[in-house]
């Protein structure tokens, strides 16, 4: 099966879902090690332990789907100081059905595409020194492209994608996220449906080819809060979601209010709980890398 996979809501046929084996904090890679209020070193064994069973329902899920699931080959993170293949959507970015290995703004990051690169044929990387990006601050939308200009993609990135792949349209979005990542922010659902985040947008912010789309917004107060001690990341990964096809969406059971939402347009939810999602920074979105979508 060739790698086919152009926008986020497209029937699922086989995607590389991530593992918590093995997973570290770095504390060696240069600017991750600078953030005090982020962890450091080996990631609590009750967290890979109730992470990798979660991920295992969520293997099982999909493969009631029909959907073929592939897991990273583990690497001993600890030892390399690295994190851990949780998170394979933060490291590889698809265009033309094209793996790209993009490189990320923590260094260490990057060793994760060992454990997956045996899946990702014919893969470039992306050598030009002047790029960061990781490949989570892009939204496919088909020939749309949503690029977060943010501490983790800056403007050589977006140059970059236009050299390289000219037929797609680069929306570089400003002054809408400054740290990491998009899909906490806009989660296209469907072809003319997109669900955004009311306390980082304003319609006005949106791309032309957005405005007409209905749009889902998502309060502060829908979030229903996970008051984590051990939290790294907000509670905005509740808007995580992980599209299965344009009417299905993976997402946290907990959050009733968007879920109350998506039903309002005929979108149905998976319950997944991964509870551990804000301490190991990623939720169904994140965790998944969709190779083929029809």
């Amino acid at each position: 099966m060739k790698l086919s996979s152009s926008n986020e809501w497209g029937k699922l046929r086989k995607v590389i879902l991530g593992s918590a084996l093995n997973f570290n904090f770095s504390q060696s890679d240069p600017k991750y090690k600078n953030i005090k209020k982020l962890p450091k070193g080996p990631a609590s064994l009750n967290a890979i332990n109730e992470t990798e069973e979660a991920l295992s329902l969520f293997e099982k899920q999909l493969i009631d789907l029909n959907v073929e699931v592939l897991r990273p080959k583990p690497m001993d993170y600890v030892r390399l100081d690295g994190f851990g293949c949780y998170c394979p959507r933060d490291t590889v970015l698809i265009l033309d059905n094209i793996p790209i290995l993009t490189p990320t703004i923590w260094e260490k990051r990057r060793l994760e595409w060992d454990s997956i690169i045996d899946y990702l044929p014919n893969a470039i990387e992306i050598k030009d020194p002047n790029v960061i990006l990781d490949a989570a601050n892009i939204i496919r939308c088909n020939d749309d492209l949503l690029y977060l200009v943010s501490y983790s993609g800056n403007d050589a990135g977006a140059d970059w994608i236009e050299r390289n792949f000219p037929r797609y349209n680069v929306h570089r979005l400003r002054n809408v996220y400054a740290d990491m990542h998009l899909d906490t922010t806009i989660v296209p659902l469907r072809e003319g449906l997109v669900l955004l985040n009311a306390e980082r947008l304003k319609d006005e912010q949106l791309p032309d080819f957005l405005k007409s789309w209905d749009k889902i917004w998502i309060q502060p107060e829908d979030i229903i809060k996970d008051n984590s001690s051990n939290a790294s990341t907000s509670n905005w990964i509740a808007m995580n979601l992980f599209s299965y096809d344009e009417n299905t969406v993976f997402c946290d059971p907990k959050q009733k209010n968007i879920i109350s939402k998506l039903n309002q347009y005929g979108i149905k939810e998976i319950g997944l709980d991964l509870p551990y999602s804000k301490y190991l920074m990623g939720g169904h979105h994140c965790c998944t890398l969709d190779l083929v979508r029809d």
